[in-house]
């Protein structure tokens, strides 16, 4: 099946109950990493909504020009429409989605978090230093990508750049030790997942999260045998009932699960 790139950018929007669940993709990627994920949620009974973060699903010369700040600043939008409509809102993030779901908790501004496979440390010591390469070097490739857009072994397809803009990498390391700084403030039921075969993030970025986070509702799960990817690889489905169990447990909305067929998925 071929995919148009205008097709897998675009930001998705499930309605569903009175528990909201905002979805937030990685760095260089975009809403399709976690349509699958959203699809399952929303069929638990609870209203998905994922939004495109700034720069993100156009170009590496446009991503270029954002930072942290613009990519936080993309999710608002998507949260205040979910916090209008629903009793309980949690984040789900992935890898730097992950990032930012707990920037919006060390700001006490959702009831629960999900952070998937986010980094604090790198599997690659040298991506840390990205910093060195300003002033040097504007974009570097993705010697692994041969198109923006690709399909998973199951079948999924997924889209992000085939190169980085260095300046906006360094953004994005500058913001770990912020939001590091906030762990402590969150107050919020937080589930930290963890796979142990990430290649991009070191599986210790897991069990820092949760050290760091002072409170006792939280939670730490491990996957043994999955990449970076969770959300696209085989084990996606059970993800997705370990986070509607995480979400129940928590009272952060019992998902009334839709019949086969339900909910809007365009």
């Amino acid at each position: 099946m071929r995919y148009k790139k205008e097709e897998l950018i675009k930001p998705f929007y499930f309605p569903g109950g009175d528990s909201g669940i905002l979805l937030i993709h990685g760095f260089t990627a975009c809403p399709i990493d976690l349509k699958p994920l959203g699809e399952k949620l929303n069929s638990f009974g609870h209203t998905v909504s994922a939004p495109l973060l700034a720069g993100h699903g156009s170009s590496p010369e446009e991503m270029r020009e954002t930072t942290w700040k613009e990519w936080t600043d993309s999710v608002l939008p998507a949260f205040s429409e979910l916090r209008e409509k629903c009793q309980k809102v949690a984040a789900v993030g992935h890898s730097m989605g992950g990032l930012i779901a707990l920037w919006l908790a060390g700001q006490r501004m959702v009831d629960g978090i999900v952070s998937i496979n986010a980094p604090i440390i790198y599997r690659d010591p040298n991506l840390h230093f990205a910093d060195r390469l300003l002033g040097k070097q504007e974009y570097v490739d993705k010697p692994y990508k041969e198109s923006e857009i690709s399909v998973t072994q199951e079948g999924l397809p997924h889209f992000s750049y085939m190169k980085v803009p260095v300046a906006s990498f360094v953004s994005f390391n500058n913001a770990i030790p912020q939001v590091q700084n906030e762990l402590r403030r969150i107050v919020c039921p937080a589930l930290v997942v963890q796979c142990l075969k990430d290649s991009t993030v070191h599986p210790r970025s897991g069990r820092m999260i949760k050290k760091s986070m002072k409170h006792r509702q939280k939670e730490i799960t491990y996957w043994a045998d999955q990449d970076h990817y969770l959300p696209l690889g085989s084990e996606r489905d059970r993800l997705a009932e370990k986070i509607r169990q995480f979400l129940e447990k928590y009272s952060l909305g019992k998902g009334n699960r839709l019949h086969e067929g339900e909910g809007n998925y365009s």
